[in-house]
Order: C-alpha cells, then sequence, then structure tokens
C-alpha cells in the first residue's frame, strides 16, 4: 500500500501522523465494545490493549527492532498524545471542517480497502492452496543430478600417485585426506565437497567424476591449477527441491499479491473508471508500492 501518511516526531519518539489522529475517532465504538484490559487512561476515557494493537500493526516497521516493552511504553505514550490532541481538536471544532471530514473519508475508504482485501485474500489463499501452489511448482523443476564428491589435493603427481596406492591397499579416504590434502578447507571434512552439480567444480574434476560409479575413486592423479587431486564418487542423487516448510511463507506471499490484483483488476473491469491525468509510467524499480 501507498505510505499516504506525513508522519512527525513527538516526544515519545514515534512518527505519529494524521493517520492515527483519525484512526481513533473510529476506535471509540470498537474500544467500548470489546472487554479489553486498559492500558492507559486520558481524563477518565480508556486506552485499551486493543488500541494498542492497532498502533502497533500501523507502526511496526517505524519501531524496528526495539523491545517488546519498549515499543509497548512507547505506543501508549503516543496513544495517551493522541487523545489528547484529539480531544483539544474537537472542542475547538476541527471535527465541522471540511478538511477534517475530506480526510476522514479518505482513511474510512483505506480502511475499508485493507480489511476487504486482507479477508478475500485470506479466504482464497489458504494452507491447502500454498501447498498446492508448492507442488504444482516442485512438479515444474527439471532434475539436476548431482554427486557428492570428496577429493584429495596434493602439491605433486608422485605423492598423488602415493595416496591412490594407499587407497587401493585398503586406506580410508577421509582418513588420508585430513593426512594428506593440502586443501585447508575440505580436509578437515575428510576431504568432503558436498553434492556437487555439473560446473560447480573445476573441470578436471567434473571430467573426472563423471567416468567414477559410486564408491569409486580415480585411478590416476587429475590434474589442476590448484595441484594434483584424488577424486571419490561417494553417491549420486537429484537434487532435492526445496522443503515445503522453507518456502511455504515465499509461496503464500506470491499467492496473496496475485490474489489481491486478481480482486482489483476484477472491480476495476465491473466499473465505469476514468483517469483524468496521463498515464506516465514510474521510473523502473519504484512504482510507488511497498511489496
Amino acid at each position: 500500500m501507498i505510505g499516504w501518511t506525513k508522519n512527525r516526531n513527538r516526544k515519545s519518539g514515534i512518527l505519529i501522523g494524521t493517520t492515527i489522529v483519525s484512526l481513533s475517532l473510529l476506535l471509540g465504538s470498537v474500544a467500548e465494545a470489546q472487554d479489553s484490559s486498559v492500558v492507559g487512561r486520558v481524563n477518565g476515557q480508556d486506552i485499551t490493549a486493543d488500541d494498542l494493537a492497532i498502533a502497533e500493526q500501523m507502526y511496526s516497521q517505524q519501531l524496528g527492532q526495539m523491545p517488546d516493552d519498549a515499543k509497548r511504553s512507547m505506543l501508549v505514550d503516543a496513544l495517551i498524545e493522541l487523545r489528547l490532541v484529539a480531544e483539544a481538536a474537537r472542542k475547538a471544532n476541527v471535527a465541522d471542517q471540511e478538511a477534517y471530514k475530506r480526510q476522514l473519508a479518505f482513511f474510512e475508504a483505506q480502511t475499508l480497502r485493507s480489511l476487504f482485501l486482507e479477508q478475500r485474500v485470506a479466504a482464497a489463499v489458504t494452507d491447502e492452496a500454498v501447498k498446492a501452489a508448492y507442488d504444482e511448482q516442485v512438479g515444474k523443476i527439471p532434475p539436476v543430478p548431482e554427486r557428492r564428491l570428496r577429493h584429495i589435493l596434493l602439491r605433486s603427481q608422485s605423492d598423488a600417485v602415493e595416496v591412490i596406492e594407499a587407497l587401493k591397499g585398503g586406506k580410508a579416504f577421509a582418513e588420508l585426506a585430513q593426512e594428506r590434502s593440502v586443501d585447508e578447507v575440505s580436509k578437515i571434512k575428510g576431504g568432503d565437497l558436498g553434492f556437487v552439480a555439473e560446473g560447480q567444480v573445476v573441470p578436471e574434476i567434473d571430467a573426472a567424476a563423471a567416468k567414477l560409479q559410486p564408491g569409486e575413486f580415480t585411478q590416476s592423479p587429475v590434474a589442476s591449477a590448484f595441484g594434483f587431486h584424488v577424486v571419490l564418487v561417494e553417491e549420486t542423487r537429484n537434487r532435492p527441491a526445496p522443503a515445503f516448510e522453507a518456502v511455504a511463507p515465499q509461496v503464500r506471499q506470491a499467492l496473496e499479491a496475485t490474489e489481491e490484483r486478481r480482486i482489483i483488476s476484477e472491480l476495476r473491469a465491473a466499473a465505469k473508471v476514468e483517469k483524468l491525468v496521463p498515464d506516465v509510467a514510474p521510473p523502473e524499480g519504484d512504482d510507488g508500492h511497498e511489496h
């Protein structure tokens, strides 16, 4: 949504603007109708946890990562200030001014838009819909063959030949890697390079590994710009899809954005809309909306 409110910085340290002032006028009946704990009071008028929750939702980005108790304290201070200024505005008959009525109508429409889309999108983007979208996308992922490799890097060809002979004699590959490899990163893991797809390691290792079956190692040294390698293929597989739990939030977000666009497009198609200003595209990367 477009950030319509131009905020001001007060003693509370929170940027509070006309949005929250107008919001307070809409909260009165809601707060009275609900049984909520009271977090503050101004001239006998309660400030409830419901009021606090709405303020926190609206200003969570501005509050950043501060501790919860500090965030709560600052929001209550802001709501106290809000009530004080709003009451002074009523006494000054600001509510009778056309500027107030125009802003109130705008904020009412903005709130209606937000709640309407939130409810419609939530009804459409269910847990089942998210899982179905995940399954569909996973089914479209082409298989990517991977090999789990180990290697031992040596400075000379003769050293590599010695290692190969030791492997043929039954010495464990991981043990030899820890003892002899000059690759300081992989040697502590027994030469383990993990699962790699073609192109993720130097071409000479790729080419050598392609000729091996799981459990086999190279019978002659593999030369590269780094030295001489002895390579073992431990196992092969197709790269697994990302776990549903890891990507579900991104899948849900994408579905929600798509559904919101669909709803708005449907509403525009059913209405007579006249845009009386030139249709100018925003600069690339900035369409005026928070994504």
